[in-house]
């Protein structure tokens, strides 16, 4: 980076939640489920579902759309779009290239996917702001879109009450107010990709995906902590994947989280993958009390991530 250039920041976040919902009840019922493990446990209770026939890309440009009306994005000054998905449209192009080609964006814009889910935006997060100050971009959009409403078997009681659909829209640039990357950490655990696949369906061990998240993230953020001189009242908010009720209070529990400062807020949307952290961040992205966020992401792989953010007031 040119010496004296201020680091990319995230600017604004834009999201696009399908409006229908699904309620859970009925189908906890039919497999098993009572109710007072369905919201105190799993802790969603409707799902948000995309339309028959929409796309990862449908859903990319309404996030897009959404974050233009928040905020002035130069959308022909963009120089990287980066789609973060499991499910792009296709198996080629890119679905970044589609979104791209839809937003009618600038030739000089970069563009690629980051094949990640639950920790896909703390991944992707450390990928744009690296890639934007190695090669002096000025503006750059970070994309998450990963419906799983159609991928999911109706039958299956591991899943078909977790997944719900969404995207969100991030803009960094390396002016005005906005989050700073201050540092991230990452993990894949030898020997666990199987806990959650995609076959002909996804299929998920949801014990294995329990006990490595606990096990893993908590001693992962405070290690992040540790290295940056800060403890856990330093941090303002901990933005921790939605992947259960349950799993979200265990894992702040273990950090010595008051519940208020790392919340559950999917109970009426369902765990939206790479979608769930950014859903969270948009509510508070123009809170200028927050000077610390702590991002964890954990899931597919088994992996995990964390970004440490910093309030640059610009």
């Amino acid at each position: 980076m040119h010496e004296g250039r201020q680091h990319a920041r995230i600017r604004s976040i834009g999201i696009h939640m399908p409006s229908t919902r699904v309620s859970n009840y009925e189908k906890a019922a039919k497999v098993g489920f009572e109710r007072e493990f369905l919201e105190n446990k799993l802790g969603v209770v409707a799902r948000s579902v995309m339309e028959p026939g929409e796309t990862t890309s449908d859903l990319a440009v309404r996030a897009f759309n959404d974050l233009a009306e928040r905020t002035e994005v130069p959308r022909d000054e963009i120089q990287l779009l980066v789609v973060v998905t499991q499910h792009p449209d296709f198996k080629v192009p890119h679905t970044a290239a589609i979104v791209h080609n839809r937003l009618e964006l600038a030739k000089h814009c970069m563009t690629f996917d980051v094949s990640q889910g639950c920790a896909g935006y703390t991944h992707a997060v450390t990928i744009v702001t690296g890639v934007m100050d190695a090669a002096n971009l000025n503006h750059g959009v970070l994309i998450t879109s990963d419906p799983y409403s159609d991928k999911v078997a109706d039958d299956d009681r591991d899943v078909s009450l977790l997944f719900g659909d969404a995207a969100t829209a991030t803009y960094f640039s390396r002016s005005g107010p906005g989050y700073r990357l201050i540092d991230s950490n990452f993990g894949t655990l030898p020997d666990s990709y199987r806990c959650l696949m995609f076959r002909d369906r996804l299929e998920m061990d949801g014990a294995a995906v329990f006990k490595h998240a606990v096990q893993e993230a908590p001693p992962s953020m405070k290690e992040l902590l540790a290295r940056n001189q800060l403890n856990v009242d330093d941090i303002n908010l901990f933005l921790l994947h939605q992947g259960s009720k349950y799993l979200v209070e265990y894992v702040s529990r273990k950090m010595r989280v008051p519940p208020e400062r790392a919340p559950f807020e999917a109970s009426h949307y369902g765990n939206t993958v790479s979608s769930s952290i950014p859903l969270m961040l948009q509510k508070h992205i123009d809170d200028a009390e927050l000077e610390r966020i702590v991002l964890s992401g954990f899931g597919v792989g088994f992996t995990w991530g964390n970004n440490l953010l910093q309030l640059s007031k610009g």
